[in-house]
């Protein structure tokens, strides 16, 4: 126990030392992190806008003019039993009609004039079952029933979805690219200045050596420093971003990272600030050419 003990009073005692030289490295590890999240952060939002439309998604099937009334909803019917169909709505050339003119009473004038010559088709709307809202499922639904005999077209909103997709696809990418340079930079930012700890203690752990000291208890403050400055500067940047966050709500509506994201920020911080502190502690060259190791 009063290993523990003695061990608890090295840490801290390492710790309090060289305050500065800590202060500006957790100062670079908290901004690492601020851009960090900022790229989280759209990318999380650009996956919610997406889930959001696909589970918006409608699927409009426009029937062929030959069509008679009882034809459309037949076919409707029809369509109703086709796997990932939630409900359908058949649409009558009268109320489609009637819903541009409520929708679109700008239009209304150049509906009258064509009227003699065009009707708004009647159509199926057709809404899906979860686990269809996904474009793939959307995709393939929308060809079944472009297909039927009868439907001249299936439109779900093509022209907009795939590039929504790419867009969130290419955050993903950019994330982990980015997660994975900033990861490495601040765990050679604390490999560093772990480094540093160890040469300007060089002296006190050969002395603990030589009295018999474990390994363990020599490395833990250093392991411990590096640690703890990784979740610091995770907390720093999160702090930050909270704040730029609530600035910027008011012009771009968002919303912040989740509890989950969040505490994945935090642990990341603390297993690179432990990844670069096993990287400072490693052997090393003094300035005389000696090995100088833990």
């Amino acid at each position: 126990m009063s290993l523990w003990k003695a061990l608890g009073r090295e840490t801290l005692n390492h710790i309090g030392k060289r305050p500065g030289s800590r202060a500006v490295t957790l100062v670079m590890v908290s901004l690492a992190f601020v851009i960090f999240n900022t790229f989280l952060l759209v990318s999380w939002n650009l996956e919610r806008l997406l889930q959001r439309e696909l589970q918006s998604v409608r699927i409009e099937a426009f029937l062929s003019p030959e069509l008679t009334q009882a034809e459309g909803r037949s076919l409707s019917d029809l369509v109703s039993t086709m796997n990932g169909v939630r409900s359908v709505y058949y649409v009558s050339v009268y109320e489609a009609e009637a819903l541009f003119r409520a929708e679109m009473p700008e239009q209304e004038r150049l509906l009258d004039l064509l009227s003699g010559q065009f009707r708004l088709p009647a159509s199926i709307q057709v809404s899906l079952e979860p686990g269809w809202d996904n474009e793939s499922g959307v995709r393939s639904l929308a060809a079944a029933i472009q297909g039927l005999e009868g439907v001249t077209e299936a439109v779900f909103g093509e022209e907009y979805l795939p590039g929504l997709s790419k867009t969130v696809s290419a955050f993903r990418k950019l994330l982990v690219f980015l997660g994975t340079v900033l990861a490495v930079s601040i765990a050679l930012v604390v490999a560093y200045t772990v480094r540093l700890s160890v040469l300007q203690r060089s002296l006190t752990v050969e002395i603990m050596s030589i009295v018999g000291a474990p390994d363990w208890f020599i490395i833990a403050p250093f392991l411990a420093e590096g640690t703890l400055t990784g979740l610091a500067g995770a907390l720093g940047g999160l702090l930050i971003s909270v704040v730029l966050s609530g600035m910027l709500q008011g012009a771009v509506g968002h919303s912040f990272l989740p509890p989950q994201l969040f505490w994945t920020v935090v642990l990341l911080g603390g297993a690179t600030g432990a990844v670069g502190a096993i990287l400072g502690i490693r052997p090393g060259k003094t300035s005389d050419g000696s090995n100088n190791q833990i």
